[in-house]
């Protein structure tokens, strides 16, 4: 029908321009044969666009409903009629939108969210260590030692918030101990670039506090992450904001606020009612097709003590990561260059304490599964700086496969003071750890 009305408006045209003069009329109608011919040509071009885009959507409505019918066949429990009632309403709705060729932009993405509601992703991380120390009486004795076990629960919950949950079993003083590492929601989509986030987490404060011990580069944690904030990081139950900041030069600037519970050794531990406030800057930058570069800037502050704010314990952090990987052998060849600076002032009864620690590392890709790195660590005892230890590391890493690697490392510490009866360490490490299940990625 469309064309037979542009044929007939062609032909109204053409009407008129036969009264023109007669050393006119062969232009007028070799102009308007062309225009024809354009018009015919861009009509073929919709038409075709048209009828794909069409088998496109067909093909998408027979993808969902198979995909319908395998949940109906897996769906055994005694609310499976909700859930079958829920799909074929949705299933329904789309094919209404389909019959118009109006489809709504999020309708599908949120179908997606409704599978997503009804099977989480559920994975699995584990981690062993064989470990030989010098000195007897340190965290881990000559053994194999099934160091930690991770079972994460994450997902959509609706369009608007999602929920990732991780349970920690792990051995300490042979005993195995289940406890909860994470558990919280991020709500989603919220106005002006803002995200915020509700329960359990690990702080953002710096770069190594914020990640799970599979996902480190090294073996351990630096010694000034575990002296400051503990083996476990600073971590705690609270609430978070995060805000993307607009800014002219339009590069990845992030602005973080945290309140948790002051449950952390550096401050008051568990003695207490008050908060931890955090304020974390973090931007990110392409210095080339190949480089970027990370910084970060933390604030953290909370009492020492059971006063509201009497004595106080006031800790910054500075970190920087530089990462190169060249897109022509970006499988093949990566380095990591990771520093971090924390420092610490403390209001004690016998006056104010300041401390503080750091730890650079290089990670060099030199083969496809290969890593060679090495770390230097210092730190100072938060509430006592006159005590001081140095790190010396040294690791090279098999990546067997996304969900594999083997490590081999040593480490040597040096101390200004005794831990059972030696000042001096020397630790080497055989560490195995693979993952099941689909997991999140990890932050970069």
């Amino acid at each position: 029908m469309k064309r037979c009305q542009l044929r007939l408006a062609c032909a109204a045209v053409l009407v008129p321009a036969s009264w023109a003069p007669a050393q006119e009329q062969p232009e007028v109608e070799t102009q308007l044969l062309q225009e024809l011919r354009a018009l015919h040509t861009r009509l073929d071009a919709l038409e075709t666009r048209h009828a794909k885009e069409r088998q496109e959507f067909q093909q998408t409505i027979s993808e969902l409903k198979a995909e319908v019918g395998e949940l109906k066949r897996q769906l055994s429990e005694p609310q499976a009629d909700d859930h079958e009632e829920e799909l074929d309403a949705l299933l329904e709705e789309l094919s209404a939108q389909g019959a118009t060729e109006d489809v709504k932009p999020g309708f599908v993405e949120s179908v997606g969210r409704a599978f997503q509601s009804v099977n989480p992703d559920i994975s699995v991380n584990a981690d062993f260590v064989g470990h030989y120390s010098n000195r007897e009486g340190g965290k881990f004795d000559d053994e194999f030692l099934f160091r930690h076990f991770e079972i994460g629960f994450s997902g959509n919950i609706d369009p608007y918030a999602r929920a990732d949950i991780f349970v920690g079993i792990g051995r300490h003083d042979g005993e195995w101990h289940t406890h909860l590492e994470e558990a919280y929601l991020t709500y989603l989509g919220l106005p002006r670039d803002l995200q915020a986030r509700a329960g359990r987490f690990k702080s953002r404060f710096g770069k190594a506090n914020p990640q799970h011990l599979h996902t480190l580069p090294w073996v351990e944690y630096p010694l000034a992450i575990q002296n400051y904030f503990g083996y476990e990081g600073l971590s705690g139950d609270g609430l978070g904001v995060s805000w993307l900041v607009p800014n002219p030069w339009e590069e990845y600037i992030e602005l973080t606020y945290e309140v948790i519970n002051n449950d952390s050794s550096l401050f008051a531990g568990e003695e207490t009612d008050d908060f931890v406030h955090l304020a974390h800057l973090k931007s990110f930058f392409d210095l080339s097709d190949a480089s970027t570069l990370e910084t970060g800037f933390t604030l953290a502050t909370a009492p020492n003590d059971e006063g509201h704010g009497g004595n106080r314990t006031m800790v910054e952090g500075f970190d920087l990561t530089y990462k190169w990987r060249p897109p022509e052998a970006g499988r093949h060849k990566a380095f990591t260059w990771q520093t971090e600076v924390l420092a610490a002032q403390a209001d004690l009864r016998g006056g104010q304490e300041t401390s503080w620690g750091m730890y650079t590392s290089a990670d060099y890709q030199f083969a496809r599964r290969w890593v060679a790195g090495a770390r230097y660590d210092y730190s100072q005892m938060p509430h006592s700086s006159s005590l001081h230890e140095h790190g010396y590391s040294a690791y090279l890493t098999f990546l067997q496969s996304e969900y594999l690697f083997w490590r081999l490392g040593y480490q040597y510490t040096d101390r200004n003071f005794r831990v059972h009866g030696d000042k001096g360490e020397h630790e080497l490490f055989l560490q195995c750890n693979f993952s099941l299940g689909p997991h999140r990625a990890h932050a970069y």
